[in-house]
């Protein structure tokens, strides 16, 4: 059946229209947009008054939430987290996988492969997104130490093999020995190639950029740091137009001040806001394996036992509230670094990360404090808070 959601602010987010209508058909496409938009007959309509409306969020990088792992081998479990997730106002992600050795990451990959698609009454997943093995191990963070290895052929195509086509991103340290062959070949392939726990220089950074490499996995951490006569692989980032790079706006893995910065440089067309989130996220309390130690969420930290952060805490919708009571964007402009940027990043700028007609119904409503009150996915309804929708 086909639906509208009538009366709300609606951010698309080129523009803003202040009191608007969002219809969209039985096949899961916005059909029409605007103050003037009318629902056909028989649709279903939504009571959207002090609502705002804006595209679903989609999370690249995430490794789990709500208790839920997404580098498992269930894929059920993926799907669960994909039920879970659309609460936070997440319509699609990337499952982001690292593992204790390289064999145990082919099988959460298979398991990612398999669960790549829509789900019902849940967000799309988009694919998989590799994080390592061929990084930098100074620079691996909480990346276990047996995930890590050199980017040998046998290897490559074991990994693609394993994604079965759905190997979407990948990152990389372009100073180890043997990925410049490897950017060739995955983007052969059609994989975004990613700098990430790297150690390298500005200009190290600046050659992958120009090779092909096209975005930046967490800026500033698991990188060299920024140093005014060393400025590392973000400044390089900054200095290629066609690159994006990814910021956590949790208040933990970047002060504010440095998100507020980031943005003006590399202006919020070129940022996507990512959750990094880990299983234990969205919840009070919880620990999770990682390789062979144990992370455990304090406060809104994620830790392993020698204080490294092993992950993001906080959710999407909690990262786009940030973006916009820390100053660093409007809501239209937050909005476009959790939707349209990410879109971008994946190729999908046809279909998702706008409400326009032609793209699928992937569809937030926020209330005046920017918690999310309902989420369609392909226009369903398939999270509805209480005091709103009875």
């Amino acid at each position: 059946m086909s639906g509208a959601i009538r009366g709300a602010r609606i951010v698309t987010p080129d523009e803003s229209i202040e009191s608007g209508t969002v219809v969209f058909d039985d096949g899961g496409r916005i059909i029409a947009v605007g103050a003037d938009a009318e629902a056909p007959p028989g649709a279903e309509v939504t009571d959207g008054r002090a609502l705002t409306v804006v595209p679903g969020f989609i999370d690249l990088h995430v490794h789990g939430g709500g208790g839920f792992s997404l580098a498992t081998r269930d894929a059920e479990e993926i799907r669960s987290y994909a039920r879970w997730v659309v609460a936070q106002g997440v319509t699609s992600f990337l499952p982001t996988i690292c593992a204790e050795s390289v064999n145990e990451g082919l099988q959460f990959v298979r398991t990612a492969a398999e669960a790549t698609g829509p789900v019902e009454g849940g967000a799309n997943i988009l694919g998989v997104n590799l994080e390592g093995p061929f990084v930098n191990p100074a620079r691996r963070g909480a990346l276990p130490k047996g995930w890590l290895g050199e980017p040998e052929p046998a290897l490559i195509d074991q990994l693609l093999d394993a994604g079965e086509g759905k190997l979407r991103l990948m990152t990389v340290a372009p100073e180890v020995n043997g990925v410049d062959s490897l950017i060739e070949r995955l983007q052969e392939r059609g994989v975004v190639l990613s700098i990430g726990h790297t150690d390298a220089k500005y200009e190290e950074a600046l050659a992958a950029f120009r090779a092909g490499v096209s975005h930046v996995t967490h800026a500033f951490n698991g990188m060299r740091a920024f140093h005014h006569r060393d400025p590392g692989p973000v400044f390089a980032a900054i200095d290629s137009p066609n690159v994006t790079l990814e910021l956590i706006a949790d208040g933990v893995h970047l002060h504010p001040a440095t998100v507020r910065a980031m943005v003006r440089a590399a202006g919020p067309g070129r940022v996507a806001l990512v959750t990094d989130a880990v299983p234990p996220a969205g919840l009070n309390s919880g620990s999770f394996r990682l390789g062979a130690e144990e992370a455990t969420l304090a406060g809104n930290r994620v830790l392993l036992p020698d204080g490294t952060i092993a992950g993001g805490a906080a959710t999407m919708d909690g990262i786009v509230r940030n973006v916009a009571d820390w100053g660093v964007a409007g809501l239209p402009n937050a909005v476009r670094m959790a939707t349209t940027v990410p879109a971008r990043v994946l190729g999908l700028s046809d279909r998702k990360g706008r409400i326009s007609p032609g793209y699928d119904a992937d569809v937030v409503a926020l209330d005046t404090s920017l918690e999310v009150a309902m989420t369609l996915v392909a226009g369903r309804l398939v999270y509805a808070r209480g005091e709103h929708f009875n």
